[in-house]
């Protein structure tokens, strides 16, 4: 037998008579420890005994009628050190014990999604930053080469500034298309594009006094803020309040693909693992493969994150996109889509020609990854981590279309689950 999982044994030593709030104190104890999440816990009752607080009063023999009581509690190590400093105020007076054990067997709530895992150790190291008076240009062509859609502005001690994110730039500068459609445009569209913005430093448009995490919070710790704000990355800084580095969510899937999984050995996770049908969005937007190009560009507009699944006899057959479209249409349809990015109120003036019935269909990026809804979690992450997808079309046991799961929502299931 062989156990590598770091299993401690938690026994805290009471007497029956010790309460608090007129509750027996073990019972009190129980129920903390029930309440912050702990596996599980047993108390035990014992013939007789004496400590030292018995020691202290002189203690007759008539005074060991009241039992002692011995609550054991197994855990993951990562688990006692979180739960255990919550009870000293409960037990600031009794004996606890803390011993490594070897588990031949064992059924545990999990460590969560990212085990004890720190932002510092899965964060993006060295990314690129910028000053404040570097030009807004400047700052898109640095985010643009760096393949980074969030760019940090430091002050010369390296404290952080503010933040600048590629969707700041339509909102605050008047960029015409955003930056992630970049790569559908030719080298002198890009010039086109980046030419429009104005001469102003990236200063004045960023974000000023950004949300940060430290860099030794629990990943859990950093999630919150993200989620509750909607923020997509958030800085992180060291002790002295120096940018070390970037977390968001491509770290987050990352730090819960690489957490370790037990479903198999002598310590084995309590909880089932989550399946995809859990965390997916279940309203999708979508369009008949027969439908023409007029049908399939107002549809795009409207859908919130600018896709919509294509779907033949109930059945999807791929899915279409505003970068699908830069990148598939012929011209002059092509260049009246662009048009149309540039203003989505505007009705879009499409040729003749290239509305014809199928459009749908022909458009289709036929290669869109799916998974099955009974799929587990796990499996999702790691589809879209490696195929760099931003997300995945959910399928029925029939094939037929359940949902979508995005990068987002998987992110917001794994904050929910570590709590």
């Amino acid at each position: 037998m062989s156990n590598t999982e770091n299993i401690k044994r938690v026994r805290i030593y009471l007497n029956e008579r010790d309460s608090t709030a007129g509750q027996p104190l073990y019972l009190a104890t129980l129920e903390r420890l029930r309440r912050e999440g702990a596996t599980g816990a047993t108390a035990l009752r014992g013939v007789a005994g004496f400590g030292a607080g018995l020691q202290l009063h002189a203690a007759t023999l008539g005074e060991f009628t009241a039992a002692p009581i011995v609550i054991e509690w197994v855990d993951r190590a990562e688990r006692v050190g979180r739960i255990l400093p919550l009870l000293d105020e409960l037990l600031s007076a009794a004996l606890i014990t803390i011993e490594d054990l070897r588990v031949y067997r064992a059924v545990l709530r999990s460590g969560g999604p990212f085990g004890d895992r720190t932002v510092g150790q899965v964060m993006l190291r060295a990314p690129a930053t910028a000053r404040p008076d570097l030009t807004v240009r400047a700052a898109a062509e640095l985010m643009l080469a760096r393949d980074q859609p969030w760019l940090p502005i430091l002050d010369e001690r390296g404290g952080i500034l503010g933040m600048l994110s590629a969707d700041d730039l339509p909102l605050r500068a008047g960029l015409s298309l955003p930056l992630r459609l970049f790569p559908a445009l030719s080298a002198a569209e890009q010039q086109a594009v980046l030419e429009q913005l104005p001469a102003r430093p990236a200063g004045e448009i960023m974000i000023v006094d950004p949300r940060t995490a430290y860099v030794e919070s629990s990943i859990a710790q950093a999630l919150g803020p993200m989620i509750e704000w909607g923020i997509d990355a958030l800085p992180v800084l060291d002790r002295s309040g120096q940018l070390v580095g970037l977390f968001g969510g491509e770290q987050a899937l990352r730090a819960a693909q690489r957490a370790p999984t037990s479903t198999a050995g002598p310590v084995r996770d309590a909880e089932p693992p989550t399946p995809v049908s859990l965390v997916m969005q279940r309203s999708v937007p979508s369009i008949a493969a027969a439908a023409p190009l007029e049908a399939v560009i107002p549809q795009l507009l409207a859908a919130p994150e600018r896709f919509v699944v294509v779907l033949e006899d109930g059945r999807p057959i791929g899915t279409i996109s505003d970068m699908r479209l830069a990148q598939r249409l012929a011209e002059p349809a092509r260049t009246a889509w662009l048009a149309v990015l540039r203003t989505p109120a505007a009705p879009p003036a499409l040729p003749p020609e290239s509305d014809h019935a199928g459009a749908a269909g022909a458009l289709a990026d036929r290669d869109t990854p799916t998974i099955g809804a009974p799929a587990p979690q796990d499996e999702a992450i790691r589809l879209m981590l490696e195929g760099g997808y931003e997300r995945l079309l959910v399928l029925e046991d029939d094939g037929r279309l359940a949902g979508v799961v995005s990068r987002r929502a998987i992110v917001r299931g794994l904050a929910q689950a570590a709590g």
